[in-house]
Order: structure tokens, then C-alpha cells, then sequence
């Protein structure tokens, strides 16, 4: 596969953004999945879906809970905790000054 041109990038990224298909026919669905593998090899949610799909919402909430406590779990989770940090650091602040 073809790596794109900035300007192909933005319009894909336009197209997917204003809900548009961008379809990729050089793209089999066999290399699509090992890509998405690839991406996060450590992000396995198998046994959580297994669980949900047969209505066992406890396993379900025990294996994700299991999963993010883990190593792999915290890496995933990071940077959307040191997001959320953030945003109430700033909801803090603009209290404080509100009151002030």
C-alpha cells in the first residue's frame, strides 16, 4: 500500500470527519484486521465481548476491570486520565476565580 500525500491525508481525514465513506478497495479485510492488531497488540477485549454477548454483564465488568488494572490497561487509560486531570484542574481554577 501507498503511503499518502498530506493533501490526500487531510481530505480523507475531511471525508471521514463530515461522515462520508472513504472506501479503500487496495485494502483486503484479511490485512485490515492484522493491521488493527497491530495497533494495540495488548488491547484484548475478547473475553469481555464474549461475556457481554451472552448477557453475563458481571464476568463482562470483572475481565474489563481485570484488563485495565493490568499493565496494558493502565497504559491505555493514561492519556485519557491525564486529559481528565486537566480538564477539572481548569474547571477548579475557573471556580476559584469565580469566587474571588
Amino acid at each position: 500500500m501507498d503511503t499518502l500525500t498530506p493533501e490526500e491525508a487531510r481530505e480523507q481525514l475531511r471525508a471521514v470527519s463530515q461522515g462520508r465513506r472513504v472506501p479503500r478497495h487496495d485494502l483486503s479485510l484479511e490485512e485490515a484486521k492484522a493491521r488493527l492488531r497491530e495497533t494495540d497488540a495488548d488491547l484484548d477485549i475478547g473475553p469481555f465481548l464474549h461475556f457481554a454477548s451472552q448477557g453475563r454483564w458481571r464476568e463482562a465488568g470483572l475481565s474489563l476491570a481485570l484488563w485495565a488494572a493490568g499493565e496494558e490497561g493502565r497504559h491505555f487509560f493514561s492519556p485519557v486520565l491525564l486529559s481528565a486531570l486537566s480538564l477539572v484542574d481548569g474547571a477548579i481554577r475557573t471556580v476559584r476565580k469565580r469566587r474571588q
